[in-house]
């Protein structure tokens, strides 16, 4: 075997490979046995005919073709191996001369991982905030559980604050009704200001069957720009009023919760907010930390590779996001009027980000020798395992490359630990 390196660029490399006949030739036996097994010779076994009548049978090329892929990848990665480069993804391929008893050449044109130059990540210092729960967070907690266990009656009265409605209406801009500008049976609660400023307004006063006309300005911040600032008018008909009545803020309604009392709802709501608020907070710092440790490293050229497969990651985390509220995520392109490109060139900002920090956790647990053991993995695995229902999902998380990727994130979990108890004060 003979190879040639070129160095594109500094994230891509190229080497030009050329194989003997003799090198190739057990490639080529291997694959004619295949396809002796594959295909009917007459006064041979399957997978026995030998490498001459295979030849006669179906053509020499054929054999070729069969051989190809497995013969390349042995060679490519004896090369790469040779020279200790350190690739990313699959290689491009190029047949560059392939005839019966002649060397074979062929050309692979493969991204290479980046080189980072750590700097001095230990003197990043992020701080904490202190998490403090105010008595008007409890209450306004309080209040919007109050809200979910309201009861409601259908009543024949005048809208009130406080009334539940339910109205169709359509909304228009210089006569022409806007885009998702209809609705029908819609419910509104008099005060709780989901609507545009001033729409809830309207509505005090009407009854059933009652029709109203007024125009509106959209807020200057509103997120669909076709009406962003813009006054538009607004027809409604009340179709239902129901009153609403609350519950009694007291201990038998706490009780009702699960509660001992009034007193121990309120330091149960006060812990909750304190956790999701400390969670916060953590989320926050370790941005911050791995933000600033980013900022302070070099980085040689990064292959699009990996941020195109970033990128591809950062699409399927937000469909799955979307589809778990219950919406297509074609219906939602539709919406925000927007196809997947645009979405992939908006996260390319983001996905470069999110590679630079993998690259610099994995350096760092080089250099700071943090590894994960083969229990540690094992361990790691059977707690997911025994939370997937699925014998065929639970089958694939025992593959190699899976451990593989559950080492990894184990890894960098350890990497981040160890940042967090040198950079966040």
């Amino acid at each position: 075997m003979q190879f040639q390196k070129n160095q594109l660029k500094e994230s891509e490399i190229q080497f030009t490979i050329e194989i003997t006949p003799q090198e190739y030739q057990p490639f080529l036996e291997k694959a004619a046995k295949k396809l002796s097994k594959e295909i009917k010779i007459e006064g041979f076994r399957p997978g026995n005919a030998p490498y001459s009548v295979v030849k006669q049978e179906v053509g020499e090329m054929k054999i070729y073709e069969a051989a190809l892929e497995e013969l390349i990848t042995h060679f490519y990665w004896q090369v790469v191996t040779q020279e200790k480069v350190n690739t990313v993804g699959q290689p491009k391929i190029e047949i560059e001369k392939l005839a019966p008893g002649n060397p074979l050449v062929f050309k692979t044109t493969t991204a290479l991982m980046p080189q980072v130059k750590l700097a001095n990540y230990k003197s990043v210092k992020v701080k904490k905030k202190q998490v403090n729960i105010e008595e008007k967070e409890i209450a306004k907690t309080i209040e919007n559980l109050r809200k979910m266990q309201a009861k409601e009656t259908l009543e024949d009265k005048f809208i009130e604050k406080g009334d539940r409605t339910e109205i169709d209406f359509t909304v228009s801009l210089n006569k022409v009704v806007i885009e998702h500008g209809v609705g029908k049976k819609y419910s509104v609660v008099i005060g709780d200001n989901f609507m545009i400023p001033g729409f809830e307004d309207q509505l005090l006063g009407m009854k059933k069957d009652k029709e109203k006309e007024f125009q509106l300005t959209f807020p200057q911040n509103y997120q669909d720009k076709m009406v962003a600032g813009k006054n538009c008018d607004f027809k409604v008909k009340v179709l239902a009023v129901y009153k609403r009545q609350l519950p009694q803020v007291d201990d038998e309604w706490a009780k009702t919760l699960g509660s001992n009392n009034l007193a121990d709802l309120k330091e149960r709501i006060k812990k909750n907010l304190e956790d999701e608020r400390k969670f916060q907070e953590e989320q926050r710092t370790e941005i911050e930390m791995l933000q600033e440790i980013v900022k302070l490293c070099e980085f040689s050229e990064i292959p699009e590779i990996l941020i195109d497969n970033e990128v591809q990651r950062m699409l399927y985390e937000f469909e799955d996001n979307i589809s778990h509220q219950g919406l297509k995520f074609e219906d939602y392109l539709l919406s925000i009027k927007k196809e997947r490109k645009d979405l992939e060139n908006e996260f390319r900002p983001k996905a470069k980000e999110r590679v630079q920090t993998s690259l610099v956790i994995r350096e760092i647990a080089e250099t700071e020798n943090v590894s994960v053991s083969e229990e540690e993995v094992n361990q790691e695995i059977e707690k997911i395992i025994n939370q997937l229902p699925d014998e065929e999902a639970k089958k694939n998380t025992r593959s190699a490359g899976y451990k593989q990727y559950v080492s990894n994130i184990l890894r960098n979990q350890k990497v981040i630990e160890k940042l967090k108890k040198e950079c966040i004060i």
